[in-house]
């Protein structure tokens, strides 16, 4: 063989060689990039079947949500009445029920029940319907109380005393604080603020009141501002009086306490009506609650709680009565999140009249709390 043609023979083997090489290369690229395609697509699916799943929990329900809380007690209330050198010994027995309904989407409807043992049968504590036009806004309306200060809008876990206050006792004496028919509207600014307005009429027809609030509430600390307007029938008369009641309140949540101070300033409409002279009402209230946590699986926390306020119910300005209140007492919670309570309470309230105090009342209560 020449030697041209063997040049020319070995630069043919030698370029099958190099073709053959990338046909390998370009066979085991695609197979690659196939594998990688089926992985992809693969993945794909895997994240859009995760996305849709996300998607569907977090949309609303459409069919009816049932809650339902409430609270039962029973114990003894042992009340002493300095003025009149008598005991009085009661058995508590309470509860209360309340039932929420979801019907629809942005259509709420809210039941409760009240029952007392010194009572026949049980009364309706609410009954309204509620209804959100916009993600931040609510309507409702029907039978419920009014929006107030922080005694008065405690939770149920929160009521470590049996009994209200003396200064929301004299409200609601006086008409403020009944649960009367209500069209209420509520507004929401973002997570923290809401202002809410309504208006509010009696069974007897012989008052309707108007009622404001604006919350600040970060969790942490709770700054409210309420007042209700009250406009009255005279009994025997035709004209109509107004009065008022307000109450600038804040609280201070930590984990392992509370703390809550509480302003209240008004007319009282009672002495107008059947003394024909203008009264004031002033009230001030502090408490203060500790949560001491036992790590223990049956008695889990040990509430201290202590509160005392002074309330006078005709504030003059030369000379006023004033009522003082004291109240300590220790919650035992047992089960979860304290859902079953033991609660102990003692209070004393005196009187100052004319610059002398003398003691008008001393009370002890003791009972058993369910939470549900």
């Amino acid at each position: 063989m020449a030697s041209g043609e063997w040049l020319v023979a070995s630069g043919l083997i030698l370029l099958m060689g190099v073709q053959t090489t990338y046909a390998k290369k370009d066979k085991n690229t695609v197979a690659q990039d196939t594998v990688v395609a089926v992985v992809v697509k693969k993945e794909s699916k895997k994240d859009t079947a995760s996305t849709l799943k996300a998607t569907k929990k977090n949309e609303p329900k459409e069919e009816t949500e049932i809650k339902i809380d409430g609270i039962l007690e029973a114990g003894f209330d042992n009340n002493y009445k300095a003025n009149k050198k008598i005991t009085e010994y009661k058995r508590i027995g309470r509860a209360e029920v309340g039932i929420s309904l979801r019907p629809v989407k942005k259509v709420r409807a809210e039941m409760g029940f009240e029952y007392n043992n010194k009572d026949s049968l049980p009364t309706i504590d609410k009954l309204y319907g509620q209804y959100n036009p916009l993600n931040f806004s609510t309507i409702r309306f029907g039978y419920m109380k009014k929006s107030f200060g922080l005694e008065e809008r405690a939770g149920l876990d929160e009521r470590y005393f049996h009994k209200r206050s003396i200064i929301n006792d004299s409200l609601e004496y006086f008409g403020f604080l009944d649960h009367d028919l209500t069209l209420q509207y509520r507004h929401e600014f973002g997570k923290k603020l809401e202002l809410r307005g309504g208006f509010s009429w009696t069974k007897d027809s012989t008052r309707y009141l108007q009622n404001y609030s604006v919350e600040y509430d970060d969790k942490k600390n709770n700054l409210l501002l309420a007042a209700i307007i009250g406009h009255y029938l005279q009994p025997g008369k035709d004209a109509r009086n107004t009065f008022f009641v307000s109450s600038l309140s804040y609280k201070c949540t930590e984990k392992l306490f509370a703390s809550e101070a509480e302003l209240t300033y008004g007319s009282n409409p009672a002495i107008k009506a059947y003394y024909d002279r203008d009264a004031a009402i002033f009230g001030a209230r502090l408490k203060e609650n500790f949560f001491i946590n036992t790590g223990l699986n049956t008695l889990q926390q040990v509430i201290p709680v202590a509160e005392a306020a002074i309330y006078s119910s005709d504030l003059k300005k030369d000379s006023a009565d004033f009522d003082t209140q004291f109240r300590a007492g220790l919650t035992l919670g047992f089960a979860k999140k304290s859902a079953f309570q033991w609660r102990n309470n003692y209070g004393i309230v005196s009187k100052i009249r004319d610059g002398e105090k003398e003691l008008w009342r001393r009370r002890f209560d003791s009972e058993v709390v369910i939470i549900f």
